[in-house]
């Protein structure tokens, strides 16, 4: 293995640290907005933590959406060395699909029960 190759195999590994790290923050984001929608301080505000809540609920999901792009974006340019096998590309798909749909529902589920 080469320098070239090495530095290929480097970018890979790099990219798929990156759409952990996105994941992660959109994980991160709907937790924590599911824990300002439903545990608010002030019963008068319980609105407004409601909304809030699912708000930052959404915001995960755009996250877990944008690093998604941006790890296929860098994986369709980035090609693996020669004689590497190829890297499988479902579990990429099953993380952030997996990681869209948790935030998604959560959010249907805290503006559902917003009030």
């Amino acid at each position: 293995m080469n320098a070239d190759d090495s530095a290929q195999l480097r970018n890979q590994l790099a990219n798929n640290r990156t759409l952990l790290a996105y994941i992660r923050t959109a994980l991160a984001f709907a937790g924590l907005g599911f824990a300002v929608a439903k545990f608010g301080l002030n019963p008068k505000m319980m609105h407004v933590s409601g909304y809030l809540g699912t708000f930052m609920v959404l915001i995960g999901l755009l996250v877990s959406s944008i690093g998604f792009a941006q790890h296929r974006a860098v994986l369709l340019k980035v090609e693996p060395p020669p004689g590497a096998p190829a890297p499988s590309r479902s579990p990429h798909v099953a993380a952030a699909a997996g990681c869209a749909l948790v935030c998604a529902l959560l959010a249907i589920y805290l503006a559902t029960n917003a009030t």
